[in-house]
């Protein structure tokens, strides 16, 4: 997948010599999503004028992106699973035009004109399509081109219920799952049989104080779960904070994941810049 959506930037990359005004909306993210299904979604605007804007490249494709937002479909039952064993649908949203990206993805040798409608370019070397459906978007996708553009600008909006897209949208990037049957490696070593009793996950990324804040909420199957699950995190928060020789404050951390029934929620977790980004260096 990391080839795959590199093919992607560095052609939009090339879009710096052009001035372009329509940044295209972003609905599609409305259809994303489904049983196992991961999504993800970027705020790029927003993190450009937040503390973490040193941690994004300064390039002419920043620039020019608004948002990014990402379905992952898992190819295997795994745990975890590795990026690349992921199916990859997205979208980038932002100052690009379809003249120019089509242009691009025409003379790229890595790519070829696609047969059938809509419009949309295919590399068999990188096991990646990609079009613009309309100006101010791109469309990739590792999957059916014609299937994914339907769905996405054409179905019915809506898996991911309206107020957790609210929530997702307002934030500076976010992550939400409905009965996962696997996860990305995200830093979390979960058993494999407590993913099973998640129903749906939702983390959201704000920014803090020099630092990024992470909350969130797990709806477990019922309150011995989400009573396991908590103690767990909280004791990987504990171990985590030992070995790096910071204070423990028992109290503080005990706030930070908490439970009531089958809900667990997350809030005030800190993780700092640097921490996030050789997360995202490791795995993307």
């Amino acid at each position: 997948m990391r080839a795959r959506l590199s093919a992607i930037i560095i052609a939009l990359i090339l879009l710096s010599s052009c001035v372009y005004t329509w940044r295209g909306d972003i609905s599609s993210l409305d259809r994303m999503g489904g049983p196992g299904k991961v999504v993800i979604t970027l705020d790029a605007a927003a993190l450009k004028k937040s503390g973490a804007s040193a941690l994004l490249p300064d390039n002419e494709l920043v620039s020019r992106l608004d948002r990014v937002s990402v379905e992952l479909t898992p190819t295997s039952d795994e745990y975890p699973l590795e990026f690349d064993g992921w199916e990859v649908t997205g979208t980038a949203n932002g100052l690009l035009s379809s003249t120019e990206v089509g242009t691009l993805l025409i003379w790229d040798p890595q790519f070829v004109r696609a047969d059938g409608s809509p419009r949309h370019y295919t590399s068999r070397s990188l096991g990646l399509s990609a079009g613009v459906p309309e100006d101010g978007i791109v469309l990739f996708t590792s999957d059916d081109y014609t299937a994914a553009h339907s769905r996405l600008f054409r179905g019915h909006d809506g898996f991911i219920p309206a107020e957790t897209l609210s929530l997702m949208k307002t934030a500076l990037a976010s992550l939400y799952i409905d009965s996962p049957v696997t996860l990305p490696p995200l830093g979390f070593d979960i058993p494999k049989e407590t993913i099973a009793k998640i129903e749906n996950l939702l983390l959201l990324l704000g920014d803090g104080d020099a630092a990024f804040m992470l909350s969130g909420e797990i709806r477990m199957v019922d309150e011995d779960s989400a009573r396991t699950l908590c103690t767990l995190l909280r004791n990987m928060l504990v171990q985590e904070i030992r070995r790096s020789g910071e204070r423990l404050d028992v109290k503080a951390l005990s706030g930070i994941f908490t439970y009531e029934d089958s809900l667990l929620r997350i809030s005030g977790y800190r993780l700092s810049y640097d921490k996030v980004s050789q997360l995202l260096t490791k795995e993307l």
